[in-house]
């Protein structure tokens, strides 16, 4: 693993996306545990399946909502852990996501990974590129996972619309 403050482009070019990793880190457990502890009252169904349910609830930090999940998945935990996290697992089943690359790992429940969407809607909704911040976490019995768009200015691609996200 390179130190945090170290990056790498496609190029080999230096970048630097985050001054230090462990923060933003620390930060994003504290606020994946504090949406954890939000009351169930205010949380919506926006999605229920045999095995799963989603809801969803408008956030009060960023213009959109907030998304939790909840499934039992009957298998090894750390088979589980491997789709969740990033990963090339994770192309395996999450179809809109059309490339994922790891830029860099610091510990096995952080790292800064770039990756495009496809198109939606007849292309109507343009494919998006994101570099973003991983963090997952065990908690309690099960895990938080969170990612958090980096600016990394130059170094996004010209073929697609730059994306955001928050948790």
């Amino acid at each position: 693993m390179r130190p945090c403050n170290e990056y790498l482009d496609a190029g080999g070019k230096q970048m630097d996306l985050l001054p230090n990793s462990a923060p933003l880190a620390t930060k994003l457990r504290n606020t994946l545990i504090r949406y954890h502890g939000i009351g169930e009252s205010e949380w919506r169904v926006a999605k229920r399946t045999k095995d799963a349910t989603v809801w969803r609830k408008p956030s009060e930090e960023f213009n959109g909502y907030l998304y939790k999940a909840q499934g039992v998945v009957e298998d090894v935990t750390n088979r589980i852990v491997d789709h969740i996290r990033p990963g090339p697992y994770r192309l395996d089943w999450d179809s809109l996501m059309t490339t994922m690359d790891i830029m860099e790992t610091f510990e096995e429940n952080c790292c800064v990974m770039r990756y495009t969407t496809a198109g939606q809607l007849w292309n109507i909704i343009a494919p998006r590129e994101f570099v973003d911040f991983s963090y997952t976490t065990s908690y309690e019995d099960g895990l938080l996972t969170c990612g958090i768009s980096l600016d990394y200015g130059e170094n996004e691609k010209n073929a697609v619309d730059k994306g955001a996200s928050w948790c």
